[in-house]
């Protein structure tokens, strides 16, 4: 399915899993819905705003660059694991702002060049690193529980254009065999950290 061209306004999509999906190019979409129901194999932007509306991903999105879309006052649902919101170099061809994220699961998603204070982060037990470069050093000086280190070490391995990133406690917690307590004590050390209940 190609949808592209086009300005739609209150028009709900729905993305299936069997064939590959193309939103774009100059794809408009205004108080709409996106109901995607596809891995990241089957999904592809060849450039869509975004404005208002819903993006529910109902399948785990892994690994996905959301390149040449610009997103505002999006609320998004559903599980994105590794994915990329907002652009590394250019926000004329990436963007995010003013999107919630409230009732989505983010592990080790990337929020890249936006403002992350008119951002609805997930709530506890994901947790959220503002400015993970500037945590870096702190990550590295601690003795952390070994995996815990690593991932903290990822997360905070970063450029500046990266201005959060987010993960998903539970899943930390269960390989670390420690409790969601145990590793929120952990987590709220860390500089710039952002726990919403």
């Amino acid at each position: 399915m190609n949808i592209k061209e086009k300005s739609l306004t209150k028009y709900r999509i729905d993305l299936r899993n069997d064939v590959v999906n193309i939103l774009g190019p100059n794809l408009e979409l205004n108080e709409c819905e996106i109901i995607s129901n596809c891995e990241t194999e089957a999904i592809a932007i060849a450039g869509i705003k975004m404005n208002g509306g819903v993006f529910e991903q109902n399948r785990s999105l892994v690994n996905f660059n959301f390149e040449k879309a610009h997103f505002n006052n999006v609320l998004f649902k559903g599980n994105y694991i590794g994915c990329d919101f907002g652009d590394w170099d250019l926000e004329e061809r990436s963007s995010i702002s003013n999107c919630d994220f409230s009732l989505a699961l983010l592990d080790g998603c990337r929020f890249l060049r936006c403002d992350p204070n008119y951002i609805q982060f997930p709530k506890w037990p994901c947790f959220t690193i503002i400015s993970p470069c500037e945590a870096r050093q702190y990550v590295l000086s601690r003795n952390w529980p070994e995996k815990i280190g690593v991932i903290l070490s990822i997360y905070t391995d970063t450029d500046p254009e990266c201005v959060a990133v987010t993960g998903d406690a539970s899943r930390i917690a269960k390989k670390n065999r420690i409790t969601l307590l145990e590793l929120r004590e952990l987590l709220l050390k860390i500089p710039n950290i952002l726990i919403v209940d």
